[in-house]
């Protein structure tokens, strides 16, 4: 009995607490047809002027047993120099075995984890809200939004015309400078709320929201001049055009790409972005009645492809938007990415990281090196999709490098059969969700998965 009671108190802080931790316009052109087909080379990494010693440490890295890692890729030039996939190791399977808020087996762990291959597919938790960033610069090249994004993203969420909301810019959405109060959904109310302390962790949990848009859309502008519970512990002041990251922020993207183009997010993303470089995204859903979809996409999370399907996505950044000799996302829209080491420091923060257009640079460590007391990395020098419980998509344009890194994860559908977000509490194994490893089966006394970027970056290239 405590053992379900336990579990219930696990599952209910998972979605309460934890986790965030995603008519039509005139002027579309038509998408231009595939053509060719494309095909990863895997070559040496001394092929490409890199040390083979260097990529394998990297990988060796990723890969330990203890940082739960299910993919990893090393690319650079465009081709794979390096690659590992598998399922849960050994101390792994121990750590959450013996872990006090979770009741796997060894067995039960094998068959949810197990044996993992390059066609796996890994979830992209927040990497999906950098997908949502380089659709918005898509639909411009497909003439959306014409007029920039510096406009007032009330001209499609009408709901802010009318009050001080109307300030707010499409680029701040993209930016997490909106100035509104971080929406939460509390599940134990079925409520909408502003974000705690707590429930603010990974950008405010929505996820176990019927219908995500009505509450992200529904929310007002954080006072300012003083502190709030939601912006780092209450201890810094909120002040007009800080950073902080908001889930809802995301989604809002999503509706107002949907009301601007009449396609929802992922029919647009299928049109002109995954269809383009043969991907076969899977996009979650919420549970809203109608919706954009028969449901709202998730544009602030939840995207399931196989780990080099999103380093095709990568590889069309750093390729500058161009793939097979089509340019799929705007020059300027890549340049506009580059730029956050300038344009988007979070001095507020002290000015170490950047975060522009749902693009992160690595923040960086002072634990690399034998003695362990090294910084892993310049401040500000390596851009990255990151997504919760440790999913990236590093990016260093100056070496034409890329990394990949996706932790174990697991779809459940068992639900419904649909990716549509969905807990069901009187059942819980009965639930549509993403069950990424360790944060999210070890909640709330959440073990560590030891991976972080700065340190691979660390490793490659030292």
């Amino acid at each position: 009995m405590m053992l379900f009671f336990r579990k219930i108190y696990f599952y209910f802080f998972l979605f309460f607490i934890l986790y965030s931790c995603g008519g039509g316009s005139s002027g579309q052109t038509q998408s231009v047809a595939q053509t060719q087909i494309f095909n990863w080379e895997v070559v040496s990494p001394e092929s490409q002027g890199m040390s083979a010693t260097k990529v394998q440490n990297a990988l060796d890295f990723a890969s330990l047993d203890g940082t739960y890692t299910q993919a990893v890729l090393i690319i650079k030039n465009g081709k794979i120099i390096g690659e590992n996939y598998r399922g849960i190791g050994s101390q792994e399977k121990l750590n959450l075995i013996n872990h006090s808020e979770t009741s796997h087996t060894n067995d039960s762990l094998d068959s949810e984890y197990g044996s993992r291959n390059n066609l796996s597919k890994v979830t992209s938790w927040s990497i999906g809200k950098s997908i949502t960033s380089i659709i918005f610069g898509i639909a411009q090249a497909q003439g959306y939004f014409t007029s920039g994004l510096d406009v007032s993203a009330s001209i499609y969420i009408s709901e802010w015309a009318n009050d001080s909301r109307s300030s707010i810019t499409i680029r701040n959405l993209l930016d997490m400078r909106s100035g509104l109060e971080p929406g939460c959904f509390n599940a134990l109310t079925s409520q909408w709320e502003v974000c705690n302390g707590t429930s603010i962790s990974s950008g405010g949990s929505i996820s176990s929201a019927p219908n995500t848009i009505t509450g992200c859309i529904d929310r007002n502008l954080a006072a300012t001049g003083q502190t709030h519970a939601w912006y780092y512990g209450g201890v810094l002041n909120f002040d007009s055009g800080d950073f902080e990251y908001s889930n809802c922020d995301s989604q809002v993207l999503g509706e107002i790409l949907f009301r601007a183009t009449g396609k929802d997010i992922k029919t647009f993303g299928d049109t002109y972005l995954f269809s383009k470089l043969g991907i076969i995204a899977d996009w979650w859903r919420d549970q809203a009645s109608g919706g954009q979809a028969n449901g709202n996409y998730l544009s602030y999370c939840c995207i399931d492809a196989t780990p080099r399907d999103f380093a095709k996505i990568a590889l069309l950044i750093i390729n500058n938007g161009i793939w097979l000799g089509e340019q799929i996302i705007p020059s300027s829209y890549i340049q506009a990415i580059k730029n956050i080491t300038t344009t988007s420091k979070v001095e507020e923060l002290g000015g170490n990281f950047s975060y522009g257009l749902k693009f992160w640079t690595i923040v960086n460590r002072d634990n690399c090196g034998i003695d362990q007391n090294q910084k892993c990395l310049d401040n500000n020098s390596i851009h990255s999709a990151i997504g919760f419980d440790g999913q990236y998509m590093m990016m260093d344009f100056t070496q034409n490098l890329i990394a990949i890194r996706f932790s174990l994860a697991r779809m459940s559908t068992a639900y419904s059969g649909q990716k549509k977000m969905f807990i069901n509490y009187e059942n819980l194994e009965n639930s549509n969700f993403i069950y990424s490893v360790p944060a999210l089966i070890t909640y709330p006394n959440s073990l560590e998965q030891n991976f972080y970027g700065a340190g691979f970056w660390h490793a490659l290239n030292n």
